[in-house]
């Protein structure tokens, strides 16, 4: 639980993830970060890429953090309150389970788990944690300002009911991993489906529900590895699609937009664009939203510290609902394979 005054913090996993973190996690009136943790000494001095990130933490100034390389003797030793747990996926489970045991409140980084069933041994974990420590999982394109502006069009109807949404996620392969590449290992990282694409089921999840059904394609490489996935969301409604590839070149680099049609407008973001998020109305001229300045990662930190303090946060996001956008990918991942579609228990 939570001590009165400062929020003691603790990274796990010094990547350029984990140093997008910790980047962060500075900028929070009313939390310090006190531990870094990684098993790999080296990373505490090591150049970090930041694959499609840019934004990350390259310091090696940590102030008066302490460094540790064994995430036990961090737990028992540096009095924390709170993690960020940055490490690959198959270390979710056990870390964040041992951390919650001990009072410490963990915000894990996107995917939750592997599979739903390892996510439920985490929700069993939080259910059981002393009072007041939380389990976040960082989507953060639910904190994300374009992300954040379509949200509230959907709930609000400004513009009618939603007509039709597609997602795109598209990026090379993953090579910034240096050594032995996890993410290319599907039994670690899940896959492009559960690391990349599981960004914008989460969007699906958050601004239509939980899908009915989904019914999905796919591209392999010759080693059965999933390179590209396009799914139909049935949602009760509008047409919703997204889809996700690793298999973009270098020179095509990182894509992530939309295209949602109401009633009376379609909202398209596109980065490659003049405009990246533009809306044009049936009626009048097309416009640039004002949004918020700054990035979802920001925005998730403040969201989860604000949590940790007892403050009144607005419903967000729920670690059952990071749960659920797990079951929605492996349905898709059950609908490539099979050719067919994979309904879903409410």
């Amino acid at each position: 639980m939570a001590k009165k005054g400062e929020i003691r913090v603790g990274i796990v996993g010094f990547g350029f993830m984990g140093r997008m973190h910790y980047g962060n996690w500075k900028k929070m009136k009313g939390a310090r970060v006190v531990a870094l943790c990684d098993q790999n000494l080296a990373q505490f001095t090591a150049p970090t890429a930041g694959g499609n990130i840019a934004g990350a933490d390259t310091t090696t100034d940590y102030g008066d953090a302490v460094i540790y390389d064994d995430f036990d003797k961090m737990l028992a030793e540096a009095d924390l309150d709170a993690i960020s747990l940055t490490l690959p996926t198959p270390l979710h489970v056990p870390l964040t389970i041992k951390a919650l045991q001990a009072g410490v409140s963990v915000l894990c980084e996107k995917p939750m788990a592997l599979n739903a069933a390892e996510c439920d041994k985490m929700l069993k974990a939080a259910n059981r944690a002393p009072e007041g420590t939380k389990l976040m999982v960082a989507h953060c394109l639910r904190f994300w300002p374009s992300y954040v502006y379509l949200k509230k069009l959907v709930d609000s109807k400004k513009y009618g009911k939603v007509i039709a949404a597609s997602f795109r996620r598209f990026s090379a392969p993953p090579g910034w991993q240096k050594g032995t590449n996890w993410f290319a290992d599907e039994s670690k990282s899940g896959g492009m489906a559960l690391d990349l694409h599981i960004h914008d089921t989460d969007m699906v999840n958050f601004l239509f529900g939980m899908p009915k059904a989904v019914t999905s394609s796919a591209a392999y490489d010759k080693n059965g590895a999933m390179q590209y996935i396009s799914t139909l969301y049935d949602v009760g409604g509008p047409a919703v699609t997204a889809e996700g590839s690793w298999c973009m070149t270098p020179t095509m680099g990182f894509e992530a937009s939309y295209v949602v049609t109401f009633e009376k407008a379609v909202v398209i973001l596109d980065g490659k664009r003049e405009k990246p998020l533009c809306v044009y109305p049936a009626k009048g001229e097309a416009f640039v939203p004002a949004l918020q300045e700054g990035e979802g990662y920001e925005y998730e930190i403040k969201w989860f510290l604000d949590s940790l303090k007892g403050k009144k946060v607005p419903p967000v996001i729920t670690a059952e609902e990071s749960r659920d956008s797990v079951r929605i990918v492996d349905a898709e991942k059950r609908s490539a394979k099979s050719g067919k579609t994979v309904r879903l228990a409410p």
